[in-house]
């Protein structure tokens, strides 16, 4: 069934119907909001963490919900996506880094075979890379090639890939030179997954609520560096690693404080991210004390991201 448009006003009607209270806004700043800083639909969703009465008068509507935290979390989720972002353009660039420095030292492999050998595999490669053209900082690059015919070198290549395509080639890579030591391949779909989400401004902390609709398939170095820290049962690791987001969050950060070796790339994201845990999550943890799903899911993630940071901070 379609649903009618709504004005501002009828939004605002709509929240009481749910059952949405404003104890902490006027009808102005409510308005103001929605006007300016975030629209209904994307705040609404962020009410998915919340139970709703089944019986009696308020059947269907939502319990202990504010609009207040709905702010909240929006805002919350608008500071993460962007640590996000920032942390896994800082990984995609490390990558690249690692992966070539491993190539300049390969007697095995001059920088075309194993491109070649990637082409070949899939003729739709060719024409993602020609698609290009006209789209990209790097078009000037794939013209070139394109009209000369010239094959490219790894180090060129990767200069016009996206970060799915060159999660394919680093992948590649690793899986004909192995090394224990450089290889990051299996946590980086779930990098990818993540970095797309947050430059999509997808919500994140509107799905902390079980069923989830992806079954996870978990790395068990991760569950095992997971073990080691006190204070999370098995059942509750169990529980929260099976959340998507949760999930992804986890294994970006872990990558993140492994692989970056610039000391001041890594030092000031590790800086946000406490900042963004320690200090502007809780900032209203009040209104959260009722919801179960909301504050254990924090108590979690937030004891992984300060295990990780203090213990791979240099």
């Amino acid at each position: 069934m379609l649903k009618k448009k709504l004005t501002i006003p009828e939004q605002i009607q709509d929240m009481n119907k749910k059952g949405i209270t404003f104890n902490y806004n006027d009808e102005k700043s409510v308005s103001d909001f929605l006007k300016y800083k975030n629209y209904y639909f994307k705040l609404k969703s962020y009410g998915k963490n919340y139970d709703k009465y089944l019986a009696t008068a308020n059947k269907g509507k939502y319990i202990n919900l504010d609009f207040a935290y709905l702010q909240e979390l929006s805002t919350i989720d608008m500071h993460l996506r962007k640590t996000i972002l920032s942390m896994a353009l800082d990984i995609e660039h490390a990558l690249k880094t690692q992966l070539l420095h491993d190539l300049s030292k390969n007697e095995a492999e001059d920088g075309y075979e194993l491109v070649k050998k990637y082409l070949d595999a899939d003729y739709t490669r060719l024409k993602l890379l020609y698609d290009k053209i006209g789209k990209s900082a790097a078009s000037d690059l794939i013209q070139k090639r394109k009209d000369t015919g010239d094959d490219y070198a790894l180090w060129e290549l990767v200069e016009v890939m996206s970060f799915g395509e060159f999660i394919d080639l680093y992948q590649l890579y690793y899986s004909t030179y192995p090394s224990k030591e450089s290889d990051f391949s299996s946590y980086l779909w779930s990098v990818k997954f993540l970095r797309n989400a947050a430059a999509h401004n997808n919500c994140l902390l509107n799905s902390l609520k079980a069923p989830y609709h992806v079954t996870i398939h978990k790395t068990k170095d991760i569950l095992f560096e997971l073990s080691k820290i006190k204070g999370i049962s098995a059942n509750t690791r169990e529980k929260w690693m099976s959340n998507p987001v949760i999930h992804d969050l986890v294994i970006l950060v872990f990558v993140y404080v492994k692989l970056i070796k610039s000391s001041g790339i890594k030092q000031k994201g590790i800086q946000n991210l406490l900042w963004l845990f320690n200090e502007r999550m809780p900032e209203h943890k009040d209104y959260f004390e009722k919801n179960n799903t909301i504050t254990e899911s924090y108590k979690f993630t937030s004891k992984i991201v300060n295990y990780f940071c203090n213990k791979y901070r240099k």
